[in-house]
């Protein structure tokens, strides 16, 4: 049945829904509630934390960690590979689909219980890093340096020049995304946007909601291809995990006599997993 289930999808591996792990985090006065499939990679599991309080300053600049343009607060990490049904070389996968969650901070006057303002401040985060006037670590000011490299060419009209850059930017940069936009799943409004490029078959997809004014979590999607000529095969499977994951989420009211024994790993299989650290 397996073998004619792959046949038909054209790829294996991937999310298996028959296989749920279920995770408790307790983020302050919230319980966030995480069922998802559990992952087909082998990993090193690293101890799960339960608690989370993010609205120390202390504890949240002493667990955060930057990567490009997006500070936060690691919280939980699940991966799924999507390979050929016969792997030929060793490099063959198709592709991955990871699903991240996060804590964030807008900054100062971003009201983060405000999906229109959140939403307009994850574009402007997004465009002011990559254009910065200043060049820095972590690819800060990427857009700039790639418009000063390409403004030494003088030899160029305005008009190749313009299509060069524009060429250059998608290519090696990090061009405009679209505008953020609310979407609703089972009755909460999430803040939707993605990092996309038109250059590649790869992108990100964002769903973000706010914990109070000043916080935010974040469920990051990942959707890598390492195949760009076979990434039709599983793309459909990939973009239905994304959303049933979602529909699974829960963001409650925490009740603190709640038995720990609870807010450990709750899983619906005998196999075992944890959180883990998000790969880049």
């Amino acid at each position: 049945m397996g073998l004619l289930k792959s046949l038909w999808q054209g790829f294996v591996g991937g999310a298996d829904f028959t296989q749920l792990v279920t995770e408790r985090f307790i983020l302050e006065d919230k319980l966030l509630k995480i069922t998802m499939p559990v992952s087909n990679i082998a990993t090193v599991e690293p101890p799960k934390e339960v608690n989370y309080p993010y609205r120390s300053n202390y504890w949240f600049s002493h667990k955060q960690e930057t990567h490009t343009h997006e500070t936060y607060v690691h919280i939980y990490t699940e991966l799924w590979m999507y390979l050929p049904i016969i792997g030929i070389q060793p490099c063959s996968e198709y592709g991955m689909l990871s699903s991240v969650f996060r804590i964030k901070k807008p900054p100062d006057g971003i009201n983060a219980l405000d999906n229109q303002a959140l939403g307009s401040w994850l574009n402007q985060e997004y465009d002011e890093y990559y254009n910065h006037p200043e060049v820095g670590d972590k690819m800060q000011g990427r857009n700039t340096y790639l418009r000063a490299k390409m403004s030494k060419h003088t030899t160029l009209s305005d008009e190749v020049m313009a299509e060069q850059l524009e060429a250059c930017i998608s290519g090696s940069g990090y061009p405009s995304i679209p505008d953020a936009r609310t979407v609703r799943i089972n009755g909460t409004e999430w803040v939707f946007y993605q990092l996309v490029n038109p250059r590649s078959r790869s992108r990100t997809d964002m769903y973000c909601l706010g914990l109070d004014e000043g916080h935010y979590l974040v469920v990051r999607f990942s959707h890598r291809v390492d195949r760009s000529d076979k990434h039709k095969k599983w793309r459909k499977a990939a973009n239905q995990t994304q959303q049933r994951v979602m529909e699974m989420v829960s963001l409650t009211d925490y009740v603190a006599d709640e038995p720990q024994s609870r807010l450990s790993n709750d899983t619906s299989s005998a196999l075992q997993t944890s959180s883990r650290q998000e790969t880049a």
